[in-house]
């Protein structure tokens, strides 16, 4: 095909979109860019679209189906719809992003316009209630408007299933494909049969009764410096802390209201560097027991505790998940109980889970798999799932990850280890002295997004046709390729490569499902006798690993530059 014909191609896509397009703003930008015949702009826009990632669409607000919008929001509805058929129940939920209401509002017309009643949350939610309604309420589906921890710019949209599960293969593909092959739907939504009503207030108190009745040792005098980061969650996290009397929360003043642009964090992901330091400032300001985060729609937490030397650190997906489930296995009983973790996480909560006769499964990176992993067999209970992106389900009446029910777990323990007269970072230190000093880093490698979806996958093949022989002058002993089907694992491929390195080093190299980046999860255990050994290991290993990263980051550009 010529360039001049692809052109042509890609206009009357443009066309098409501007003729289908309900939002007058986005489609005047692609009028005006017709009438430039701004060609890079239009291929920019229109040469791909969104592809379902983390259980649904999300990406860059904008005009065109490479962009989040209303129309490709409604294409998203009409697979959903077509895949439903008539008759179905749906309940949808939305954050305070950028656009959602817009598209929950679009989301619900087309439902209701193809015979599915719809119930409809009114005002924004955390996403853990919506996934609890789901089940809650017997429906079909659920749909969350929601970019998670995404910049400002973005927006998505999650879907769960009937189970209260993700989206997953091989039905995301089944729905992808219907999106593709449905007509695009009109301005105006033809009137339908289905019915319209908001969801019960009364959802939020059954979904606090659920996540509040296995606990067991709170204390109300916990004192925890929190922020949402200007999300949805301070309102349902209040009343679940209020219910459970599980402590004080102290919020951050400037992040407590919802607000679209995070003006404080940038990219609001906890996992990111400096996001943590107004919750950590106003935890050592208030005397604080803990310090906690939610992201901006509530599903993932952050921890910060203060240490011996009086100052406060932010811990890492991986202790967390150490610390909460190594509480679980302690205060549960059993020999049915399951943990299920992923194969870039930490080794550690295998060897607690082993000490304890725990079942131990590990599945590919995300909730999507997760879940599915964690109730494929009915004869045994899951007691705790995470991921080390700050993900956690702590309760099986929501199946998926919640900061809220994690965050009062974190509450949980740090009160009883607080009456035993013992500290979060005294428990960290006889998990290390116990099973190993577990040091994990994930370095991220980050790509411009408008590029990313070409020069990714190059440094991904190049890896496989080149395997690393060292890193950083270290000798890698293994390389292992996920994309290959593993018969030992029983694991769907996937883009992974896991290398071991020499020192008892493993680092995980994958793409980002969800942002335009190749991920680095790192780990190295050490072994240690002494508790007066961790300061000095720790900083060792740190620098080992931050080393490796800056290594591979390297590697990487010289690929893409050679390419």
């Amino acid at each position: 095909m010529s360039p001049q014909t692809d052109q042509y191609a890609l206009e009357t896509q443009l066309k098409r979109w501007i003729e289908h397009d309900p939002d007058p703003v986005t489609r005047e930008q692609l009028v005006t860019l017709l009438n430039r015949s701004d060609a890079p702009a239009i291929e920019n826009l229109f040469n791909s679209r969104i592809q379902f990632g983390t259980a649904g669409l999300r990406g860059r607000l904008g005009p065109g189906p490479n962009r989040m919008n209303q129309l490709t929001v409604r294409r998203l509805a009409t697979g959903l719809a077509s895949y439903l058929g008539a008759g179905s129940r749906v309940v949808l939920g939305r954050d305070a992003r950028h656009k959602s209401k817009d598209f929950l509002d679009d989301i619900a017309a087309v439902m209701t316009a193809n015979d599915i009643d719809v119930i409809v949350f009114p005002e924004v939610i955390p996403t853990p209630l919506l996934a609890f309604s789901v089940r809650h309420l017997k429906t079909d589906m659920g749909i969350m408007v929601t970019a998670s921890h995404n910049p400002s710019t973005d927006n998505g949209c999650k879907v769960y299933m009937h189970d209260g599960a993700q989206l997953r293969a091989p039905i995301d593909e089944e729905i992808d494909k219907l999106i593709r092959e449905s007509e695009f739907p009109a301005i105006n939504m033809p009137q339908g049969k289905g019915t319209l009503i908001n969801a019960d207030r009364g959802l939020e108190e059954a979904y606090c009764a659920a996540i509040t009745k296995s606990l067991t040792q709170q204390n109300p005098k916990t004192r925890i410096a929190y922020t949402p980061l200007h999300g949805v969650a301070m309102g349902l996290i209040q009343k679940s802390f209020t219910k459970a009397q599980a402590g004080e929360l102290i919020p951050v003043k400037t992040q407590m209201v919802p607000d679209a642009d995070f003006p404080t964090v940038p990219f609001p992901n906890p996992e990111e560097y400096g996001v943590m330091d107004s919750v950590i400032d106003l935890a050592k300001a208030s005397n604080a027991d803990l310090a906690l985060a939610n992201d901006p729609d509530g599903d993932r937490l952050a921890v910060a505790i203060p240490t011996l030397s009086g100052d406060w650190r932010s811990l890492s997906g991986d202790e967390i998940g150490a610390l909460l489930f190594n509480h679980v296995a302690r205060t549960t009983s059993g020999t049915n109980r399951k943990v299920v973790t992923t194969i870039v996480c930490s080794k550690l909560v295998s060897k607690i889970a082993s000490k304890h006769g725990v079942e131990h499964a590990t599945t590919l990176t995300g909730f999507k798999w997760i879940i599915p992993a964690a109730y494929n067999d009915s004869s045994l209970q899951p007691i705790f799932c995470y991921e080390e992106a700050l993900g956690y389900a702590t309760n099986t009446a929501i199946r998926d990850k919640d900061g809220i029910s994690a965050a009062l777990m974190m509450a949980e323990l740090t009160a009883a280890l607080k009456e035993q007269g013992q500290t979060l970072e005294d428990e960290l230190d006889a998990l290390s002295l116990e099973y190993g000093h577990h040091v994990t880093k994930t370095w991220r490698v980050r790509f411009n997004s408008d590029k990313s979806s070409n020069v990714i996958p190059k440094v991904m093949q190049h890896l496989r046709a080149n395997p690393l022989s060292t890193v950083n002058q270290m000798k890698v002993l293994t390389v292992k390729d996920y994309l290959l089907q593993d018969n030992e694992t029983g694991l769907p491929s996937t883009d992974l490569i896991v290398i071991k390195i020499e020192n008892n080093v493993r680092i995980s190299i994958r793409p980002s499902g969800t942002e335009p980046m190749i991920k680095l999860y790192m780990e190295i255990v050490v072994p240690v006798t002494e508790r007066e050994q961790l300061p000095e290991a720790s900083r060792r290993a740190k620098t080992l690993l931050e080393n490796l990263g800056v290594s591979l980051e390297n590697q990487f550009i010289g690929i893409i530059e050679a390419s």
